[in-house]
């Protein structure tokens, strides 16, 4: 009887066996089938440069940088934060003498240490790098070392394959980035990637622009001008300088973005203009002690600042007929500073700027 019973239970437990090894063997395929599609279309470019029929999708600022900026061909880069999304890389080569073809690596609200990244990619690509344009957020250098603005996916920044499975096993990747393209053909323009859609009949506008902002309080006591010093010359030293030194053939192209005047309004109402300038004066004064550099200064551009139904969404972010300009004045040397000397004459107009206009106008939406 125990061995009629075990025999039993044996027969039964067979087709759950055959079960198990089924699921086991369907599951280890399809993850295979997962891997070998996402490897040969590679959409976050880890392994190999785009395949030339396949249309990419790119969207993806973090996760998709490091492998454009590793695998793709190129002899310019672009970097920073969101002042540089809506350059059109076709302005560059139509503009600028040397006709650089640039890849534009944005990354929205870049950190010192999120530039360090992106150009230690870039100059490891093998290319040959003529001419890196980099936009300089003042408010972004008084960073702690190290840090960055949002979280990088280290897995496709290591070289460990082990993580790749975060990669490889990823059904997001698998169904947004290769086979939708598949079912869509529509590639990304890579002259013009990451610029913005936004319609400007709604949101080039001042009443857009006042829905959405909110003044800052008043301070009374003023910052001290030498407050955001330190924590600027660090992350200059950590972060910027050491790429500069090490590339003496490549030019580096600085620029502080033309935030408008609402911007600045900000900067008042919290009492750190001097402390604001001083920074700035120190990023200037130290970048042009390299012979490698060029520095242009766009914040005093009165027509443009003051553009605020028409020319901006919001404080900082412009429409891509300023990009086009600034490209224009990297070309003729419009507004570029080579001293510190030059740079305070700018400071002095802002200043005078400032104390004349009328913001209370500006803030009724008049």
């Amino acid at each position: 009887m125990i061995t009629n019973d075990i025999d039993k239970t044996d027969k039964r437990s067979h087709p759950a066996k055959v079960f198990l090894a089924c699921f086991f063997l369907l599951s280890a395929l399809g993850l295979l089938a997962v891997s070998l599609i996402i490897a040969r279309i590679d959409p976050f470019f880890r392994y190999h440069a785009p395949l030339a029929d396949f249309p990419y999708v790119v969207d993806n600022q973090l996760s998709q940088n490091i492998g454009m900026a590793e695998r793709f061909g190129y002899d310019a880069v672009i970097t920073g934060s969101s002042m540089t999304m809506n350059f059109d890389t076709d302005d560059f080569t139509e503009l600028l003498p040397a006709h650089p073809h640039p890849l534009k690596l944005t990354t929205n609200g870049a950190l010192p240490h999120d530039i360090d990244r992106i150009l230690d990619a870039a100059f490891r690509s093998g290319n040959e790098i003529r001419t890196v344009f980099i936009a300089l957020d003042p408010s972004t250098w008084t960073a702690p070392s190290g840090a960055v603005k949002y979280p990088w996916p280290e897995y496709l920044y290591d070289r460990n394959p082990f993580n790749d499975v975060k990669y490889l096993w990823n059904m997001e990747v698998l169904l947004e980035y290769c086979l939708r393209p598949l079912a869509e053909h529509e590639a990304t323009d890579l002259s013009t990637v990451y610029a913005t859609d936004w319609e400007d009949d709604l949101y080039y506008t001042l009443d857009w622009i006042l829905d959405h902002y909110e003044e800052p309080a008043a301070v009374a006591v003023e910052t001290p001008k030498d407050a955001y010093l330190p924590e600027t010359k660090r992350n200059l030293e950590q972060e910027l300088l050491p790429h500069i030194d090490a590339h003496p053939e490549t030019e580096f192209c600085f620029f502080f973005a033309p935030y408008s005047v609402l911007y600045w309004h900000g900067v008042l109402q919290e009492n750190h203009l001097e402390a604001t300038l001083s920074q700035e004066a120190l990023l200037a004064e130290t970048l042009l002690s390299r012979r490698n550099v060029r520095v242009f200064w766009f914040q005093g551009l009165e027509e443009v600042i003051t553009d605020m139904d028409g020319g901006y969404m919001d404080e900082i972010h412009f429409r891509p007929a300023i990009n086009r300009m600034m490209v224009r004045f990297f070309a003729d040397g419009t507004c570029e500073i080579r001293s510190r000397e030059e740079l305070e004459v700018r400071f002095d107009a802002l200043r005078r700027l400032l104390e004349g206009y009328d913001f209370d106008a500006l803030l009724s939406g008049r």
